[in-house]
C-alpha cells in the first residue's frame, strides 16, 4: 500500500492529480461516510459532501499564503463535517423540539468521540511520515514484517545473509522508527493530551 506524504498530497491537489484524487478517497471517504451516517445522512449524502468537501479544499490550497496547521486529512474531514452540519442546519426546521434536545445531550459523547479519531488520525500521520523517513532497506522489511512474511523470505527477497541477520535488521529498523516517533514533538504532545 502506498501512502503519501502531506507534501505529496497537497502537491497532486494543487494539481489535479488524479492519482492522489483516488488516494484521498480511498484513505480519507469512509471517515466521512462513517460521520454523515452517524448523522441522519447515507452513502449518497457522503459522496456528495466529500466531493463539495474536496473542492473547497482544493480553493483553499490554491490560495499561496494558506498554510495548514493540522494534517490534511483533518483538514478535509472539518470541512466535510460544516459542509453537513450546515446541510442538517437547513432540513432541521422540520425536525421536533424533544429530538434537538437528544441531540444535544448525545453531541458531547460524538464530539469525544470524534476527538479520538482525530487523535488516532493524527498518531497514523506521525507514523506515516517517520516510517517514510527510515532508510529504504528498513521500509521493505518492516512492510514485510506487518505483512507477516516469514523470516527466510524476507532474507530472500532482500537477498540478506540469513533469518537471524534478518531478525536482527528488523529489530534495529523498529528501534529506529520507534526512537524517532518518541523524539517527536507532534507525538509527545499527543501522549501528554491524553
Amino acid at each position: 500500500m502506498i501512502f503519501y506524504s502531506e507534501a505529496a498530497i497537497i502537491r497532486g491537489l494543487k494539481q489535479k492529480n488524479e492519482v492522489t484524487i483516488r488516494y484521498l478517497y480511498r484513505e480519507y471517504f469512509p471517515m466521512v461516510l462513517f460521520m454523515v451516517e452517524q448523522n441522519n445522512g447515507v452513502y449518497e449524502d457522503a459522496e456528495d459532501v466529500f466531493q463539495d468537501g474536496l473542492v473547497v479544499l482544493y480553493k483553499k490550497l490554491r490560495q499561496d499564503h494558506v498554510r495548514l496547521s493540522c494534517s490534511v486529512k483533518t483538514f478535509l474531514y472539518s470541512i466535510c463535517r460544516n459542509i453537513w452540519l450546515r446541510r442538517l442546519a437547513r432540513k432541521s426546521k422540520m425536525v421536533s423540539h424533544d429530538y434537538m434536545e437528544v441531540k444535544e445531550q448525545t453531541q458531547g459523547y460524538q464530539l469525544r468521540e470524534q476527538e479520538l479519531r482525530e487523535d488516532h488520525l493524527e498518531r497514523l500521520r506521525i507514523f506515516q511520515n517517520h516510517f517514510l523517513n527510515l532508510p529504504e532497506d528498513c521500509q521493505k522489511i518492516l512492510m514485510m514484517f506487518f505483512d507477516k512474511v516469514p523470516l527466510k523470505k524476507i532474507a530472500a527477497v532482500m537477498g540478506l545473509k540469513g533469518d537471524k541477520y534478518v531478525k536482527s535488521r528488523k529489530c534495529y529498523c523498529k528501534s529506529l522508527l520507534r526512537s524517532k516517533i518518541m523524539n517527536d514533538p507532534d507525538a509527545k504532545s499527543l501522549i501528554h493530551h491524553e
